[in-house]
């Protein structure tokens, strides 16, 4: 499946890490411990199809710490655990999809004020040709 997220909207494509660590989708947000939770700033990344028509598309963000509660959305509104974005055909051209991230972190002083945090992203979808 060639079903990514990457950094960037136009080819080249800079897709993030999948799974080594080495370019991960992360989140720098400064905390500074007066308690209850902060929100990250937002950040895009591109949900980009190649060579195949991709359906019934699920993006899940996985969240391991109780710490952190990751959230995607489609508009950069309305944020959830899980997006469904709409079926891509890259049959004949790459197709892209705008989706956008954020955390909201415990800001109680048992975090560092400079906390770097990335989720485990899970993509799904029936793919076809």
């Amino acid at each position: 499946m060639s079903l990514k997220l990457a950094q960037d909207s136009t080819t080249p494509y800079n897709y993030f890490s999948q799974g080594d660590g080495s370019n991960p989708l992360s989140i720098t947000i400064t905390l500074d411990g007066s308690g209850g939770y902060k929100d990250s700033s937002t950040v895009e990344a591109y949900l980009v199809a190649t060579e195949f028509k991709y359906t019934g598309i699920e993006v899940t963000v996985i969240n391991d710490d109780s710490s952190r509660d990751w959230k995607i959305s489609l508009d950069g509104v309305d944020f959830y655990d899980t997006v469904n974005p709409p079926d891509m055909d890259a049959r004949s051209e790459d197709q892209v999809t705008t989706l956008y991230f954020r955390v909201h972190v415990l800001n109680d002083g048992s975090l560092s004020a400079q906390e770097f945090t990335a989720p485990d992203v899970k993509i799904t979808a029936t793919e076809s040709t």
